[in-house]
């Protein structure tokens, strides 16, 4: 007697092909977040009054858009399409291992409506309660930013059969490890070793 096949508990969203963006993604993400602001959070408790939304510092790297956000829910990196070797095309809640100069971070995959199909993000922090103000997110933000983009320091004391394989990007089909200390930048940046997934930083929904 053939027995039926056991159907997984959650069926994972198709992989949908992104369309690369040709110029800045930045007003188009300013756009969508202000829009969930406006129509989806107001009145949450977890929102920061003194934060506002604001898209900054995107530009090509490695052929893609990489830049930050900043909103009163969440301060994160992000990865858009622009044609080059960061972006993988990521089931919607999965993670793209993104090889950047510090090494391979984990960005999720999200996405909006038409006018922002897909997008992957890095939260830089648990909540945004205990930041100040927009100057104080704008500082985090280039920081991790500043720090994403310089190669990590040699570890002290390594040897030749130490030192880690170059970092690739790619789909991440297990818990992809944080950065560590080590592999920070400088006293002055410690800010970013926050990065990481963490709860109630995603888009809402």
């Amino acid at each position: 007697m053939l027995l039926p096949l056991r159907k997984s508990a959650r069926t994972p969203p198709p992989v949908r092909r992104a369309r690369p963006w040709a110029a800045s993604p930045q007003a188009a993400v300013q756009h969508w977040f202000e829009r969930v602001l406006a129509e989806r959070m107001q009145g949450l408790p977890f929102l920061n009054p003194a934060l506002s939304v604001q898209a900054l510092h995107f530009h090509r790297f490695e052929g893609d858009w990489l830049g930050g956000l900043v909103t009163p829910w969440s301060v994160q990196l992000m990865l858009l399409p622009g044609g080059g070797r960061l972006w993988i095309d990521t089931a919607v809640g999965a993670r793209n291992t993104v090889a950047l100069p510090v090494g391979a971070l984990p960005f999720i995959a999200d996405g909006g409506d038409r006018s922002l199909p897909a997008f992957q993000y890095l939260p830089l922090v648990n909540g945004t309660g205990a930041l100040a103000g927009d100057a104080e997110a704008r500082a985090l933000l280039r920081d991790a930013l500043a720090t994403a983009l310089q190669p990590a320091p040699a570890l002290e004391n390594s040897g030749a059969g130490d030192r880690a394989a170059p970092a690739r990007s790619g789909p991440d089909t297990t818990e992809a490890p944080m950065p560590t200390r080590a592999q920070m930048i400088d006293p002055g940046r410690r800010r970013f070793l926050r990065l990481g997934p963490r709860t109630g930083a995603h888009t809402p929904r």
